[in-house]
C-alpha cells in the first residue's frame, strides 16, 4: 500500500486511531485484490490501458487549468478553455501512447 493511500485513510479519519487502523486493514486486501483484477483485465481488454492514459490526461489539463498561475496568465480566455485543452491532452497522450506501443519495423 502506498504511502499517498495510507495518508488519505490518516486524514479521513480525522485523528481517531482506530479508524486509521481499521482503514488501513480493509484498504490492503482491497488495494491488493483490486489491482490482481484490473491486471488481469488489462491483458485481456488492452483498450483499458489507452482509456486510463487518456483519462489521465484529461486529468491533468483540467488540473493545469485550475493552477493559480495559469489562471492569472489566461485572463478571461481560461473558462472558455474548460473542455478544449483537457480533451486535446487526452487525444494526445492517447494518440502517443498508442504511437510508442505500436511494433517497430526492422
Amino acid at each position: 500500500m502506498s504511502l499517498d493511500n495510507v495518508l488519505a485513510v490518516a486524514g479521513a479519519a480525522h485523528g481517531d486511531m482506530l479508524l486509521v487502523t481499521l482503514g488501513i486493514a480493509m484498504s490492503v486486501p482491497i488495494v491488493v485484490w483490486g489491482s490482481g483484477v484490473l491486471a488481469g483485465l488489462m491483458n485481456r481488454y488492452p483498450w483499458i490501458i489507452w482509456a486510463g492514459g487518456g483519462l489521465l490526461g484529461y486529468v491533468a489539463g483540467d488540473m493545469l487549468l485550475e493552477d493559480p498561475l495559469v489562471v492569472d496568465w489566461l485572463g478571461t480566455i481560461g473558462p472558455r478553455l474548460e473542455y478544449p485543452v483537457p480533451g486535446a491532452l487526452a487525444v494526445v497522450l492517447t494518440g502517443l501512447g498508442w504511437w510508442m506501443a505500436r511494433p517497430k519495423r526492422a
